[in-house]
């Protein structure tokens, strides 16, 4: 059993996302957040990201301290922030 508190302290998050527009200016955003997470990762925040092969979904592993922090980074994806992805799941582990 997880106890209500248990994502509070320092945790791994694997995200996943999904392309939901194919909007022109799309591909400036996708270079951003590569930029993004590189930035997180070279901080200690990222794992491990890629793409999914022949799919417009891709993943993210992140560490945070807690979920105000996974929130934080999600909601600064540069590509959820200009609804070219969505987040379409977050698995804590």
């Amino acid at each position: 059993m997880v106890h209500a508190s248990a994502y509070k302290d320092p945790h791994h998050v694997m995200l996943f996302f999904e392309e939901i527009t194919n909007a022109t200016n799309s591909q400036q955003c996708l270079t951003d957040r590569v930029g993004y997470y590189d930035e997180l990762k070279n901080n200690g925040k990222v794992v491990i990201s890629g793409n999914f092969w022949n799919q417009d979904k891709n993943f993210v592993i992140v560490s945070v301290s807690n979920d105000d922090e996974l929130l934080h980074i999600i909601e600064n994806d540069p590509a959820i922030k200009q609804n070219v992805l969505e987040l379409v799941k977050a698995m804590p582990f």
